[in-house]
C-alpha cells in the first residue's frame, strides 16, 4: 500500500484507533495487575491470620533462642515471629529451609516497635526483604508475625512486564492492521479523488473526450465505498454519453450548416446570374430571366420554410396534440397526390373508417405530403403507391409503400437525415429536392410520441409512421 498522505481520512482515523487501543490496553493492564495484587495480598493476609492463630496455640515459653510458636506445625518457610516481653526483653526467629534462624537486631528492633493494633503492614526488614507484618497483644506480650512478600512482588513484576509487552504488541499490531485495512477500504476513495481531479483538468469544451473510470476493487458490493465508486462511474458514463451526444450534435450541426449554405448558395447564385442577364438582355429575353428568378426564389423559399420548420421542431416548439382523424388526413393527401401525379397508380387500404390519433392535422398532412411526394419523385411512372392506415395495439400505423426500384443500400441508413438526397441518376422527377422532407417526417412523428421507419428492397419500399391513438371517450 502507498503511504498515507498527511491529512487524509486514513491518516486521521489510524492515530485515533491506535490511541484508543493503547488507552484500553493500559487500562486493562492496570486493572489486571491491581486485581492480581489484591488477590495475592488477600491470600497472604489469610495466611498471616492463620500464622497468628497457630502461633497462639504453640508453647507459651521461650525454648532456648526460639520464640513461642516458631516450631508450631504448619508454619511456612520464611515466617518471622518477634515477641516483645513485658519485662522489656525481646526475641525473634525466622523459619528457614529445614532450620530456624535468628532475626537481625535491626529487623527485631523494627518489629518490636510496631503498634499492636492488628493492622497488616508491608515492612522492609533490614537484611531480610519485604514482609507482611501484623502485631497483636497476647498473654506473652506483643507478638509480631510476618510473612515474606518477595514471591508476590516478583510475580506482580513479571505480570506487569507481561501485560506491558502484550499491550505494546497489541498497539503495534493494531497500527499495522488498521494501516492495511484503512488503506484497502479508502483505496477506492483515493482513486475516486484522483479520477475526479483528472476529470476536472480535462478539456471538455469540444472534441471527443475519454473520461477515466474509478477502479472499484475487491470490496463487497454493498460496501458504502464500493457503492460510491459505482455511482461515480455511472455518473461518468452519463457525462461521457452526454459529451458524445454533444459532439455528435455539433458534427451534425456543422454538416447541417454546411449543407444549408450549399443549398442556399445555388439558388442565390442563379438569381444573381439571371438578374445580371435581365439587365443586359434585350427586351424579349428578359421574361425568361425573370421566370428563372421566380423559380429559384420559390425553391429558396421552400428550403427556408423547411429549415424554419425543422428549427422549431428541434426547439420542442411543438403544437398541442389534439385528436385527429388519420383516415381523413390520409384520404385528402392521397387525393392531392393523385391529382398532381397522374402517371403513378395511387391506392388506399383502409380497414377501418375512422382511426383517431393524437397529433396536429396540418403537421400530419405535411407528413403525408412529404411521403407521397418522395414516392412520386423517386419512382418511375407507372409505379404503384399504396397507402394503408391500421391499428396496432395502442398505436396507429400509416404506411406508404411502392413497388419501385428501392433505396440504394448506401443511402438507406441516412434516409431520414437532413440533406440526404438520392443519386441524380436515380431521380425520376424534375422537381428539385431539398433533402429535408423525410427529416421533417421523422421530427414531426417523434414530436408527437411516435416514430418513422423505412424498409427497402428492389420491388418494395415502405415508409412506416406510428402515432399514439387518442384515448377513448
Amino acid at each position: 500500500m502507498s503511504p498515507q498522505r498527511r491529512g487524509s481520512l486514513a491518516a486521521q482515523i489510524q492515530p485515533r484507533v491506535v490511541i484508543t487501543v493503547a488507552v484500553l490496553a493500559l487500562v486493562v493492564s492496570m486493572v489486571t495487575v491491581i486485581a492480581a495484587a489484591t488477590i495475592l495480598y488477600s491470600q497472604l493476609d489469610r495466611e498471616l491470620d492463620g500464622a497468628q492463630v497457630r502461633q497462639g496455640r504453640g508453647p507459651g515459653h521461650v525454648s532456648g533462642d526460639l520464640v513461642p510458636g516458631i516450631q508450631t506445625p504448619g508454619m511456612r518457610v520464611g515466617t518471622v515471629i518477634a515477641v516483645d516481653f513485658p519485662d522489656g526483653s525481646a526475641a525473634g526467629s525466622v523459619i528457614e529451609d529445614g532450620e530456624v534462624d535468628r532475626v537481625t537486631p535491626e529487623a527485631l528492633l523494627l518489629l518490636v516497635e510496631l503498634p499492636a493494633d492488628g493492622v497488616k503492614r508491608a515492612v522492609d526488614l533490614p537484611g531480610m526483604g519485604r514482609y507482611r507484618v501484623e502485631a497483636r497483644e497476647t498473654r506473652l506480650g506483643k507478638v509480631s508475625v510476618g510473612l515474606p512478600m518477595g514471591d508476590i512482588d516478583r510475580s506482580l513484576m513479571w505480570l506487569t512486564l507481561f501485560a506491558a509487552g502484550i499491550s505494546l504488541t497489541a498497539v503495534a499490531v493494531t497500527a499495522l492492521v488498521t494501516r492495511e485495512v484503512l488503506g484497502r477500504a479508502t483505496g477506492p476513495l483515493v482513486a475516486l479523488t484522483n479520477t475526479a481531479d483528472q476529470v476536472s483538468h480535462l478539456q471538455l469544451e469540444r472534441g471527443r473526450v475519454e473520461v477515466p473510470r474509478v477502479p472499484v476493487g475487491a470490496l463487497p458490493e454493498n460496501n458504502e465505498v464500493t457503492r460510491l465508486a459505482t455511482a461515480f462511474n455511472e455518473m461518468l458514463d452519463r457525462v461521457e454519453s452526454a459529451l458524445s451526444a454533444r459532439e455528435a450534435s455539433e458534427v451534425k450541426l456543422r454538416r447541417f450548416v454546411a449543407d444549408a449554405s450549399h443549398e442556399l448558395r445555388n439558388p442565390l447564385a442563379a438569381i444573381r446570374g439571371y438578374s445580371e442577364l435581365a439587365e443586359r438582355a434585350p427586351e424579349g429575353e428578359k421574361s425568361f430571366a425573370l421566370q428563372r428568378i421566380d423559380s429559384e426564389s420559390q425553391r429558396m423559399t421552400k428550403l427556408v420554410n423547411d429549415l424554419l420548420l425543422l428549427a422549431r421542431l428541434d426547439a420542442d416548439a411543438q403544437v398541442e396534440a389534439k385528436p385527429v382523424d388519420a383516415v381523413e388526413v390520409v384520404v385528402n393527401a392521397v387525393s392531392d397526390a393523385q391529382a398532381s401525379g397522374r402517371e403513378h397508380q395511387w391506392r388506399l387500404l383502409l380497414p377501418e373508417p375512422e382511426i383517431v390519433v393524437m397529433a396536429d392535422a396540418d403537421q400530419l398532412h405535411q407528413v403525408m405530403i412529404n411521403l407521397l411526394s418522395n414516392a412520386r419523385a423517386h419512382t418511375p411512372p407507372g409505379t404503384v403507391v399504396q397507402t394503408c392506415v391500421r391499428r396496432h395495439g395502442d398505436r396507429a400505423v400509416i404506411e406508404v409503400a411502392d413497388n419501385g426500384p428501392g433505396i440504394p443500400p448506401e443511402t438507406l441508413p441516412r434516409v431520414f437525415e437532413r440533406f440526404t438526397k438520392a443519386d441524380d441518376t436515380r431521380a425520376h422527377s424534375t422537381i428539385p429536392s431539398t433533402g429535408l422532407g423525410l427529416a421533417i417526417v421523422r421530427a414531426i412523428a417523434e414530436g408527437f410520441g411516435g416514430s418513422a421507419m423505412v424498409s427497402s428492397r428492389p420491388g418494395r419500399t415502405a415508409f412506416t409512421v406510428t402515432l399514439p391513438l387518442a384515448p377513448g371517450p
